[in-house]
């Protein structure tokens, strides 16, 4: 991989990293709609929505209350983990299989 992709992809991790970072630390405060999430950290819409989606489907998030398409959303216990534990825990939590850092067989 070149030089410059493997800063790319770095910058990219950190990014998502941040971002996954604020929008689980404003869940954790308290269950929030993804509207609230958008107030309180002032990212992107779309960026939270699609994140929260993501980090749902990575277990770190569930809807306390849901009826029809608005939910309210809590952290679940290994998004509590992720936040603890810090940067590499999430990093883990958010790469892809079989990329480089993890242990092959």
């Amino acid at each position: 991989m070149s030089s410059l992709r493997k800063n790319v992809n770095n910058g990219v991790y950190r990014t998502m990293v941040s971002t996954v970072k604020r929008i689980l630390e404003s869940i954790a405060e308290s269950p929030k709609a993804p509207g609230d999430v958008v107030a309180e950290t002032r990212l992107p819409r779309y960026l939270v929505l699609a994140s929260m989606k993501c980090l749902e489907e990575l277990g770190l998030i569930e809807p306390l209350y849901a009826r029809g398409s608005y939910k309210i959303y809590v952290t679940t216990a290994l998004g509590e983990i992720v936040l603890k534990e810090g940067n590499q825990a999430l990093i883990q939590a958010t790469r892809p299989a079989g990329e480089a850092g993890e242990a092959t067989a």
